[in-house]
């Protein structure tokens, strides 16, 4: 009896943790961080990428948030609106600092696959990538 109350407290802890929007694998943070960024919530996929892209991510978050780019947006939206997102393999590799998540995406006629990087930054994983946003 003893064993069956440890177990479900085990349980409950883990499922509160996962609640709480942790993102506790490379598979997690890379769907959390699409998320974000097909909802344009920048300021959100900030908190999924290493140190150095997050500024990037915040400029990004004030330009989308300026009135005159609300017409862009929900055209943007409006086209990904049946987007489709899978990860199709995550691979960490033997030291535990970094990974790779293989994704397949589809969306406006087009299908591609490639793979997300990321590295640990304070126990946390993050996207090693900055946002390709058709050149610098």
């Amino acid at each position: 009896m003893k064993l069956l109350k440890s177990l479900v407290l085990v349980v409950a802890a883990g499922l509160m943790i996962t609640a709480c929007g942790g993102a506790s694998t490379p598979s997690d943070v890379v769907k959390k961080m699409n998320e974000a960024t097909l909802n344009f919530d920048f300021k959100e996929a900030a908190k999924y990428v290493a140190k150095e892209h997050v500024e990037s991510y915040n400029k990004l978050a004030e330009q989308f948030a300026a009135p005159e780019a609300k017409d862009y947006i929900e055209g943007i939206k409006a086209m990904v609106k049946d987007a489709k997102f899978e990860i199709l393999e995550e691979k960490i590799a033997e030291d535990g600092n970094t990974a790779v998540v293989k994704v397949k995406s589809s969306g406006m006629g087009q299908e591609k696959e490639e793979e997300v990087n990321l590295v640990k930054e304070d126990g946390q994983w993050k996207v090693n990538e900055g946002l390709d946003m058709g050149g610098k």
